[in-house]
């Protein structure tokens, strides 16, 4: 296991509210980045509010795939609808207050319902990014039990 690792990252300005982000020594595509629509920005470019969603979002589906394969649970499929809520606190600032998670997973024991259910729980608390962050970390999983292909 790793003590400490530094993601390396480098971006560059392509306009007022545009760039691109790259990670060359990670051997990324370059990312195309933007203010949202509601701030200025172009339409269909990620913003890093969407990055932070994702990045929240994706995290858990990692660490929940790496705990379940190490629990030894089956898991036919995994999906996820998050969404990060905005305001402007008292401030005058904007902030991404929460983060809703709807994990949905899809396995074959229906016996294993409640474990798969606990196994979630368990990866939502050991993200690092979730623990990384001041937002508010919402969970609601849903387990569905299907056939076996």
């Amino acid at each position: 296991m790793i003590e400490s690792h530094d993601y390396v990252l480098h971006i560059e300005g392509t306009g007022p509210k545009t760039g691109i982000i790259s990670a060359d020594e990670d051997g990324l595509p370059a990312l195309h980045v933007a203010s949202p629509p509601e701030f200025g920005g172009p339409e269909a470019v990620w913003s890093p509010e969407h990055l932070f969603v994702a990045a929240v979002s994706s995290c858990l589906m990692t660490t929940f795939r790496t705990i379940a394969d190490l629990s030894k649970l089956d898991v036919v499929s995994y999906s996820d609808d998050p969404v990060g809520h905005l305001i402007r606190d008292e401030n005058g600032l904007y902030r991404i207050e929460s983060v809703t998670l709807r994990p949905q997973v899809s396995i074959t024991d229906p016996e294993k319902t409640d474990r798969a259910l606990r196994l979630i729980e368990k990866a939502e608390r050991a993200c690092l990014v979730s623990r990384s962050v001041s937002a508010e970390i919402h969970l609601d999983p849903t387990v569905h039990v299907v056939e076996q292909a």
